[in-house]
């Protein structure tokens, strides 16, 4: 993995070609992270992905896995709770099916989740590209807790997909 690379293109743009090797790193001031949204403070982490989906564009907001190839940096929308290696990170605008761009690893973004999500929720993956929130059984161990990707600093109070603000880390990606 390379570390941060000189950008002068547009944090949103895409690419039908690996403009930057994939893995590459950029890190947003957070002047530029909050002039980009308002509710976004602090730095931002972006990885430069391939959308390995087949023919389903990513839109801002959707967690995104692992594809189940394993191949480094192929990312694909959320299907379950997985442990929280296999989540890569949010889409942080669209980018096409077969195409290139930037995702959030780390840092204030918009968070794609299911209707239950309350503000102060530990947010984990869910179907269809969403987060849910982290529930524990009585029978639940440890792991669980390692599903774990962000916080959501704001409550959905629309319907599942809704994008909520939130703090994410992936500590692997």
């Amino acid at each position: 993995m390379s570390g941060n690379q000189v950008k002068t293109d547009a944090i949103s743009a895409t690419y039908t070609y690996e403009a930057y090797p994939l893995g590459t790193r950029f890190t947003q001031s957070p002047d530029e992270n909050n002039a980009a949204n308002s509710t976004h403070y602090g730095e931002k982490t972006w990885v430069f992905v391939y959308n390995d989906e087949a023919s389903t564009a990513f839109a801002e907001g959707d967690v995104l896995f692992l594809d189940s190839d394993y191949a480094a940096f192929n990312a694909i929308l959320s299907t379950t709770t997985l442990h929280v290696h296999r989540v890569l990170g949010v889409a942080g605008h669209a980018i096409a099916a077969g195409s290139y761009g930037w995702i959030v690893v780390k840092g204030v973004c918009e968070v794609n989740t299911v209707d239950t999500v309350a503000q102060g929720d530990r947010l984990v993956s869910a179907a269809d590209g969403d987060a849910t929130t982290l529930t524990l059984a009585a029978s639940a161990t440890t792991d669980n807790l390692e599903c774990v990707f962000g916080m959501a600093l704001e409550a959905n109070d629309g319907a599942t997909g809704t994008p909520i603000t939130a703090v994410i880390s992936m500590p692997v990606w």
